[in-house]
């Protein structure tokens, strides 16, 4: 594809820059870019990170918006993972069964023996992350059958069980943490986690 910058956007063709075709996405839970339905497909760009960047002509377009893009405002944080599962972009994050975020992104790690994962928190809810947070895999659903206790099952939603997401608690109110702060992905939670009931005060 040819693409006309005006002269005040000159500065995005550089190297360093990322471009990638913008499509519908449609979905049982997940739907986004409906807009392209109207107006057609187009192209996004993620600038060079910096300026000074040697000026660029050609580029390898990617086939969906970079994993790691960041996104303007809310809290961004990692999760470390062994395996990604069925966790991809757009799967919600909840605290309490409610979606306070959305999964935006994963990589391979280097070295290539976990997954990073990508999470924004939205800003009014950021307060609720602290450095003794635990986050598990909320997907699917969890099934246990005892001989004596009779069978349980534990679901987070069942937009969870539909989508996929991650959920995760806090037993006390703390300080808030650092942007690009990174935590480990359980695969369920400790029960204790689940009887944490913290009065966190958050902006409304």
């Amino acid at each position: 594809a040819t693409i006309l910058l005006n002269e005040s956007a000159d500065w995005l063709a550089r190297r360093g820059s990322r471009f990638w075709l913008v499509k519908p996405k449609l979905g049982l839970t997940n739907t986004a870019h409906l807009e392209t339905l109207l107006t057609g497909l187009y192209i996004s760009v993620s600038p060079a990170r910096s300026q000074a960047a040697a000026k660029r002509d050609v580029f390898v377009a990617d086939p969906r918006a970079p994993d790691d893009q960041p996104r303007s405002g809310g809290l961004r944080i990692q999760l470390v993972s062994t395996q990604l599962g069925s966790i991809k972009p757009g799967n919600p994050v909840y605290y309490r069964e409610i979606p306070v975020g959305v999964v935006t992104g994963f990589k391979l790690g280097n070295p290539a023996n976990k997954v990073i994962i990508f999470l924004n928190i939205e800003d009014r809810y950021a307060p609720l992350v602290t450095k003794k947070s635990q986050f598990w895999n909320a997907s699917g659903v969890d099934f246990h059958f005892g001989l004596f206790s009779g069978a349980s099952i534990r679901t987070e939603s069942l937009e969870a069980v539909l989508a996929g997401g991650i959920a995760f608690a806090t037993p006390e109110q703390g300080v808030r943490v650092a942007p690009e702060t990174s935590f480990e992905l359980a695969d369920e939670p400790k029960p204790e986690w689940l009887k944490w009931t913290p009065a966190i005060v958050y902006p409304e």
